[in-house]
């Protein structure tokens, strides 16, 4: 069996119930008089039905209206105190999702590979650039000496080279001034200054011509140069 649940009810109901209540009860209190205290009804022409229509009639107004209310409030009680029907909550349903389908694929065509085709290897050819012939060797004579000087030297240049020479030793690489100590074609002063061209300076004219022609260079610029200076002086 279940137990009985205890109504619930407003408090502002149970203050103007009762507030009602407390009036009713005042009023009867004061308005109707116990039966006791009521005096005895005299025989006589008091009980005629004449004297009845002239009586007060009882307080029934009162009772009725004490009766509704009581009423009033037991039907607010009862309602209260039965179970409400609960109305069963209706559990959510999961929406499904639609899945996008995928499209069926349709298999690539494969296209056979290709073997392939062993490369041979190339047999690279070395391009080198052709040796450059070395100049041929000139001979350690006066001649040879002239050989080389003609291949460095202009025409002009040669020439004041050649009137040089002619005054200084005749064209003799093994001329020597007893005096001063100068040696060689270009009468160096002393002559193994000539060393710097070759350790053959003694006797190869080549070796002579190729230290003459760097110290002209270095010191008058050019054969004529030092053609010049030796007709002003004598000597170079």
């Amino acid at each position: 069996m279940s137990r009985l649940k205890i109504p619930d009810v407003s408090w502002r109901g149970c203050r103007l119930s009762a507030a009602f209540l407390l009036a009713a009860l005042m009023a009867a209190t004061f308005l109707v008089k116990p039966a006791a205290a009521e005096p005895a009804a005299k025989p006589g022409p008091s009980n005629s039905p004449a004297a009845r229509a002239h009586q007060p009639m009882p307080l029934k107004p009162l009772s009725l209206f004490l009766d509704l209310q009581h009423r009033t409030v037991l039907d607010a009680l009862k309602q209260q105190a039965t179970p409400r029907p609960t109305t069963p909550q209706r559990t959510a349903v999961p929406r499904h999702t639609a899945t996008p389908s995928k499209a069926p694929t349709t298999p690539r065509a494969t296209t056979p590979q290709r073997k392939a085709t062993p490369v041979r290897p190339v047999k690279r050819v070395s391009r080198q650039a052709p040796a450059r012939r070395a100049a041929p060797r000139l001979a350690a004579t006066v001649s040879g000496a002239k050989t080389h000087a003609r291949s460095k030297l202009s025409t002009a240049q040669y020439q004041c080279l050649d009137n040089l020479i002619r005054r200084e030793s005749g064209w003799n690489h093994r001329a020597a001034n007893p005096s001063s100590g100068a040696y060689g074609l270009m009468q160096a002063l002393p002559g193994s200054k000539m060393a710097s061209a070759g350790s053959d300076w003694r006797t190869n004219p080549v070796t002579q011509i190729k230290w003459g022609l760097k110290y002209i260079k270095q010191r008058y610029g050019t054969p004529c140069g030092a053609w010049n200076f030796w007709q002003k002086n004598k000597w170079y």
